[in-house]
């Protein structure tokens, strides 16, 4: 039965994220993608018709998981402003441990370099995760030690420093364990020393 184009599409994006773990996404060719589905180069034109159009597809689906992982994470309020950060920074380090290629992709300087409108596609991505941070951040008030900018900075920092550590270490550890003790580390230094004794905790 012949796949709609919609389904081919997405098989093919599938197979973009897996070969991108696999031979890594500068060395990944065309021409690998068309034999893992198994079609032929200009039948993945035909659904892609560039290059730049094939991975700017994938980069539009690593968004739409992020985002998806974020709405879920901010759809209930939990206790406090804090509690809705980890949960939100755990969901972020759960996305990028269910799919490795993430990383893979956003790290690659050749395709950021390469391609401007993927590089834009995870900078609004970046942009927007912090823009969420600040905000939980700034419903702290003055239980917060720095400015709600700086604390989220510093938890994109922390996130982004332990997945770099998780990809280099072949992924040989718990990237959500570990980041949610690091993570619960970080929460109670930016809190007012008060703050951390009337019960507003991560």
């Amino acid at each position: 039965m012949r796949k709609r184009a919609s389904e081919r599409r997405q098989e093919i994006i599938e197979a973009m994220l897996r070969l991108a773990v696999e031979v890594g996404p500068d060395r990944l060719t065309t021409q690998a993608v068309a034999d893992a589905v198994g079609l032929t180069q200009p039948a993945i034109f035909r659904h892609f018709p560039t290059r730049t159009a094939l991975w700017l597809g994938v980069a539009e689906e690593i968004s739409a998981r992020m985002r998806a992982r974020w709405a879920e994470a901010s759809a209930v309020e939990g206790p406090s402003p804090l509690a809705d950060v980890r949960r939100l920074a755990l969901a972020q380090m759960g996305v990028i441990a269910a799919e490795p290629s993430i990383l893979a992709i956003v790290f690659s300087h050749e395709l950021r370099v390469a391609d401007a409108a993927l590089a834009a596609v995870f900078r609004g991505l970046m942009a927007d995760l912090t823009a969420q941070f600040v905000r939980l951040f700034t419903r702290l008030g003055p239980a917060l030690t720095p400015s709600p900018q700086d604390a989220a900075l510093l938890v994109l920092g922390l996130l982004q420093g332990l997945a770099l550590r998780w990809s280099l270490a072949g992924r040989g550890f718990d990237l959500v364990a570990e980041g949610t003790r690091l993570l619960d580390l970080q929460l109670a230094g930016l809190l007012c020393p008060a703050s951390s004794q009337t019960g507003d905790r991560p």
